[in-house]
């Protein structure tokens, strides 16, 4: 009786965490889909964006990895800049996200890496860079403790699949509850000005 105890209090704990783990679709417009989940380690959410855009897949790479070029389709991007081209595949970058009064700005430094999975596959890993490459401005908070990846796939000929996934912590006094109620708004914009530069 003890073990069917035990065995089924397991199968209820296993069960809720799958479920925490589950995506969950917030948003589904212009074939952009949004979609958040819960982490164990943090109260604030992850997402997932997915986007099906008719160019190439060398248009896209190109256009992600370009840092001085990604505040003209980043949400709320007023200033981006490559910072260093490490190799053909690894670039440092940084950017700085404008944000309405009272809350601060942010800025992020990141390492950029492409690694080609298949002839038809690349994903491009995100994380946190030295922060050293750029001196902290006193009115802006700098995040660190960031992570996440792109998937660019080649659906067909003239299709490809981009998919954002990312988890990302604002630092400073921003309440999670606040976080996660705009937490698809970035990407969904961001995935909207991408697609206008990707099909143009």
């Amino acid at each position: 009786m003890k073990l069917l105890f035990v065995i089924c209090f397991l199968l209820i704990v296993f069960s809720s965490y799958c479920q925490e783990q589950e995506w969950e679709l917030k948003r589904n417009t212009n074939n952009i889909q949004v979609y958040t989940r819960e982490l164990d380690s943090t109260k604030i959410n992850e997402y997932k964006a997915i986007l099906k855009v008719n160019t190439s897949l060398e248009k896209v790479l190109e256009v992600l990895t370009d840092g001085n070029g990604l505040k003209n389709w980043n949400y709320k991007t007023p200033e981006s800049e490559l910072i260093a081209k490490i190799s053909e595949t690894e670039f440092i970058v940084w950017m700085q996200n404008d944000l309405p009064w009272p809350i601060s700005d942010r800025d992020n430094i990141s390492r950029v890496t492409i690694n080609q999975v298949s002839e038809e596959v690349y994903k491009i890993d995100i994380s946190p860079a030295d922060s050293t490459y750029i001196k902290a401005n006193k009115n802006v908070i700098r995040m660190d403790n960031f992570k996440g990846n792109w998937l660019i796939r080649n659906v067909d000929k003239n299709t490809v699949e981009i998919t954002q996934q990312m988890y990302g912590d604002p630092n400073g006094n921003l309440p999670a509850w606040l976080i996660n109620s705009i937490l698809t708004t970035f990407p969904y914009h961001s995935f909207e000005k991408l697609k206008g530069i990707l099909e143009n």
